[in-house]
């Protein structure tokens, strides 16, 4: 596989995030712990990482495949076509899917990202509630590593 050209900036890693410096280990170019490794601030002098004695020639239990998902906010969109009398309980069943209202508002406004498989329950309670839900978009979306 050729080299990677994802370049990560030190606030995109999130604090901490177990990095790796192991310049030895064959799966560092595809590896999210390594890029986010060359990614540590100057300024940083401690924080949690990966032993280069984890690795064992072409196996390491810490290895995170570097994958981009698309992350979204915002409701509008979903809610734009909902009928009057099932906007409370396609609405209360979302919020409870957030476990609360103050959840909910921080992922409308986009305090927090919902991960794709966030996106597709959100989804899957307009689908249960009748609404199709293809061409169904939420109001923003922007791409980012996987740091999970």
């Amino acid at each position: 596989m050729e080299e990677t050209q994802i370049t990560i900036r030190p606030e995109d890693v999130p604090s901490r995030y177990i990095v790796c410096f192991n310049e030895q280990c064959s799966l560092r170019q595809q590896c999210t712990r390594w890029l986010a490794g060359q990614a540590v601030s100057t300024r940083s002098t401690y924080g949690p990482c990966v032993y280069p004695t984890t690795c064992k020639g072409d196996q390491c239990p810490m290895y995170r495949q570097l994958r981009i998902i698309r992350l979204a906010w915002g409701f509008r969109p979903l809610f734009s076509d909902v009928w009057h009398e099932d906007y409370a309980d396609v609405r209360f069943e979302v919020i409870h899917y957030f476990r609360s209202e103050s959840d909910f508002w921080r992922y409308n406004r986009g305090y927090y990202k919902l991960t794709p498989e966030q996106q597709e329950a959100i989804l899957d309670i307009f689908h249960c509630h009748g609404y199709s839900i293809t061409n169904r978009n939420f109001q923003h979306y922007e791409e980012k590593i996987d740091f999970s």
